[in-house]
């Protein structure tokens, strides 16, 4: 028989940490594509794809899906 994997529940310093991670990476991407002209093409044109390539926007995304699915089920 072989053991159960089990799963490690990530501690909420570990959570924070990889949300201001993900903050900072985004803030220097962010900075680096600001004056970008074809990236800002497509911010207008179509903003959440080209905004959704940013972590922080992913996990929002993320949160926002999981509100909506909670109140589908209340």
């Amino acid at each position: 028989m072989t053991a159960k994997k089990t799963k490690k529940k990530e501690s909420a310093v570990g959570r924070f940490a990889k949300v201001v991670d993900a903050a900072f990476a985004d803030g220097q991407a962010a900075r680096r594509t600001a004056t970008d002209p074809e990236f800002r093409k497509s911010v207008t044109k179509d903003r959440r794809v080209a905004l959704s390539r940013f972590k922080t926007v992913q996990h929002a995304l993320a949160d926002r899906a999981k509100v909506e699915k909670a109140k589908k089920k209340a």
